[in-house]
């Protein structure tokens, strides 16, 4: 058959369990989507993921893709309808290059799905240490690097954000850096998958950048372990004010700093990225 790429929308060990090393042995690139058979599930999320990882297969010069189970297909189709109903056309049978024409035009951009951005902290980090340059003069640090006053002068950081800020977090407070030259903002947030970050994401970032103003100053962002809550801040923070994308956003700082923040946040970063990147095509139209 000559099949040289193939998408898995079952895969997982309780579903059709191959991934890569099953067909080590062949000339096959492989891409594994693990979602349920359940109306309750989104698979919504992987449309446009999957949609270029096709359009890169078969625009190839040995494209031949498989796409296991019919739940993407179906996904693909079902989108591309309602896409044409909306322009008041008759959905038909068309050649999958179109589809994926649709789906994923060049000149726009989609932010890819909550899967596809966790995959991007799989590929490894520099090794752990308590705070990491990660931005000229923008650090993310831990609470261990927050406490530590003597270190905080010696080192020159001029404001400090508390991404932890509260008694029952890392409770520092202006009052704790009074003796010093320090400006300090708390943001009283759980790193919790359901505590809503994303109200504090323009505050937070516009402390940041008034402080990055003046190339003299440093900013250390923190929160307990300086990888989920602090890490959302400065993603934001590099999204809103330096027109990042939130892949952009997240390679840039897990090139200097292992993070990980937790889904919640990744979907409220997500829901931000879809946010910007409409305001920059309407910007960019007008």
């Amino acid at each position: 058959m000559g099949i040289s790429h193939v998408v898995n929308a079952a895969a997982g060990r309780f579903h059709i369990d191959t991934g890569p090393k099953f067909y080590k042995d062949l000339p096959v690139d492989y891409y594994g989507v693990e979602a349920e058979d359940d109306p309750n599930f989104d698979l919504s999320i992987y449309f446009y993921p999957v949609a270029r990882y096709i359009r890169a297969a078969l625009n190839s010069p040995r494209g031949l893709s498989s796409v296991f189970s019919s739940r993407l297909q179906v996904g693909l189709s079902v989108f591309q309808g309602r896409r044409l109903h909306l322009h008041g056309k008759k959905p038909k049978t068309m050649d999958p290059r179109t589809i994926l024409q649709i789906l994923d035009p060049d000149e726009d951009y989609y932010t890819p799905g909550a899967f596809e951005l966790e995959r991007l902290f799989w590929k490894g980090c520099p090794k752990y240490t308590h705070v990491n340059e990660v931005w000229p003069n923008l650090y993310i640090g831990d609470e261990k690097t927050a406490l530590d006053r003597y270190s905080l002068e010696k080192e020159g950081f001029t404001h400090i954000l508390n991404a932890a800020h509260g008694q029952r977090n890392v409770d520092t407070g202006p009052e704790y850096y009074h003796d010093m030259t320090v400006e300090y903002h708390g943001v009283e947030a759980d790193d919790l998958p359901t505590f809503n970050l994303s109200q504090f994401f323009y505050s937070a970032s516009k402390f940041i950048d008034n402080a990055l103003q003046d190339e003299r100053n440093k900013v250390l962002v923190h929160c307990a372990m300086g990888r989920s809550r602090s890490a959302t801040l400065v993603l934001a923070y590099l999204m809103i004010y330096k027109n990042m994308t939130i892949v952009d956003a997240i390679e840039q700082v897990s090139r200097h700093r292992c993070i990980l923040p937790n889904r919640g946040f990744l979907k409220q970063l997500r829901e931000l990225d879809i946010a910007l990147a409409l305001q920059r095509r309407n910007t960019k139209s007008s």
